[in-house]
C-alpha cells in the first residue's frame, strides 16, 4: 500500500492558500462596499443640505417680498398723493401738508429698505447667490423724487424685482422638489444595499464556515493518515 503524504499535505496547502485568497476576495469587496456605502451617506448629506439651502433662500425671498408689497402700497399712495397736488385748487398750506406726507412717505420706505434684514444681513442693495442662483436686490431710493414720472419709476423697479423674486421662488422650489425626489432615491438604494449587504456577509459566513470546516476535515484527515503511516513504516 502506497500513500503518498507529499500528495496530501500538497492538497492541504492548496486549500489554506484558497482560504487565504478569498479573505483578501473578501476584503477587497468590503472596502469597495465601504467606499460605495460612504458615497451613498455623503450623497444624501449633501441633498439635505442643498435642500436647506433652498428653504433658507425661500424664507429670504418671502422676507423681501412681504417688504416690497408694502413698499408698493406706499408707492402708490406716494402717487396718489402725487395727483393731488398738481389740483390747482389746493391753496398752498394743502399743497404743504401734502408735501410733507409725501416726504414722510419716501423717509419711510428708505429707512425700511436700509433695516431689513434676514439673519443679520440686509436684504436689499445687495446680490444674493445661492446654489450657482443668483438675483439682484438693489432697490435705488435715490431715484425717488416726488414727483410723478420718478415715483411711476420707482414703482417699476418694484414692480420687476418683485417678478424676479417670484421666479427666484418658484425655480428653489423645482430645486427643492427635485433634490427631495433624489434623496427618496437614495435613500431607498442605501436601504436595498443594506439589505444586500446583509444577505451577502450571510452568504460568504455560510461559505467560509463550510470552507473551513472541509479544511478542518481534511487536516483531520491527513493527520490521521500520517500516524496510520508512521504505525505502517515502524
Amino acid at each position: 500500500m502506497n500513500i503518498n503524504t507529499n500528495n496530501i499535505l500538497n492538497n492541504l496547502q492548496t486549500n489554506l492558500i484558497k482560504i487565504s485568497a478569498q479573505d483578501k476576495i473578501d476584503n477587497s469587496n468590503n472596502m469597495a462596499d465601504k467606499m460605495l456605502y460612504d458615497n451613498l451617506n455623503s450623497d444624501m448629506l449633501e441633498s439635505q443640505q442643498e435642500i436647506l439651502n433652498f428653504n433658507d433662500a425661500i424664507g429670504y425671498m418671502q422676507i423681501a417680498d412681504g417688504v416690497l408689497s408694502n413698499i408698493s402700497d406706499q408707492t402708490n399712495e406716494l402717487n396718489t398723493l402725487s395727483v393731488a397736488s398738481n389740483n390747482a385748487a389746493l391753496n398752498s398750506e394743502q399743497k404743504a401738508m401734502i408735501s410733507s406726507q409725501m416726504q414722510d412717505i419716501q423717509n419711510n420706505i428708505a429707512q425700511t429698505i436700509s433695516q431689513t434684514t434676514y439673519n443679520g444681513k440686509n436684504v436689499f442693495n445687495n446680490d444674493f447667490n445661492i446654489e450657482n442662483q443668483s438675483i439682484n436686490l438693489t432697490l435705488n431710493t435715490d431715484s425717488l423724487d416726488l414727483n410723478q414720472d420718478s415715483i411711476l419709476d420707482f414703482q417699476k423697479q418694484v414692480d420687476s424685482l418683485r417678478s424676479d423674486i417670484s421666479s427666484f421662488m418658484n425655480s428653489a422650489n423645482s430645486n427643492i422638489d427635485n433634490l427631495s425626489t433624489k434623496l427618496v432615491n437614495e435613500a431607498n438604494s442605501k436601504s436595498n444595499y443594506e439589505v444586500d449587504l446583509a444577505k451577502t456577509i450571510n452568504e460568504i459566513n455560510k461559505e467560509n464556515l463550510n470552507l473551513t470546516a472541509s479544511t478542518i476535515a481534511q487536516a483531520h484527515n491527513t493527520d490521521v493518515l500520517a500516524n496510520s503511516i508512521k504505525s505502517l513504516l515502524s
